[in-house]
């Protein structure tokens, strides 16, 4: 997918993830990295982790997919498919987002910047939401 050994490593991370291994991740982040995606806005290792320890405490089998990684200078970009239950309905849910990673000069990750729909991958599944987001489509549409 990639001959970049630290987008490699990032990558085989992100797609092996388990509450067990979420350390082996965390050895990829540099301690100050800047991790955004539509529910999250954190600095620092700690953080990050946490928002990965949330997504194992709310969902079941939470499983990333890298797709396609490209690398050039020092930016990674990752086309990737995020599956998992929501424990609520035993509903099995699918994301597809990209990433914008960016690495220092050791190699360690300093942003990680997450792009995809909240509006229409998760929002407009709940139901009233759902809805009104279908109005305002409705409306902004040609």
């Amino acid at each position: 997918m990639t001959d970049n050994p630290n987008l490699s490593a990032y990558i085989q991370a992100y797609q092996n993830l388990t509450p067990k291994n979420l350390p082996e991740l965390g050895e990829l982040l540099s301690e100050q990295v800047f991790f955004k995606d539509p529910f999250n806005k954190v600095k620092g290792k700690a953080a990050t982790l946490a928002i990965f320890e949330h997504m194992f405490a709310t969902t079941q089998r939470p499983q990333f997919k890298v797709i396609n990684a490209a690398m050039h200078q020092d930016i990674g970009l990752l086309y990737w498919h995020f599956d998992f239950v929501m424990p609520s309905n035993q509903s099995q849910q699918s994301i597809q987002g990209m990433s914008r990673v960016r690495f220092d000069k050791n190699g360690l990750v300093t942003e990680h910047i997450d792009h995809w729909d909240a509006g229409e991958q998760v929002y407009s599944k709940v139901p009233i939401l759902g809805w009104l987001i279908k109005q305002v489509q409705k409306r902004l549409s040609a």
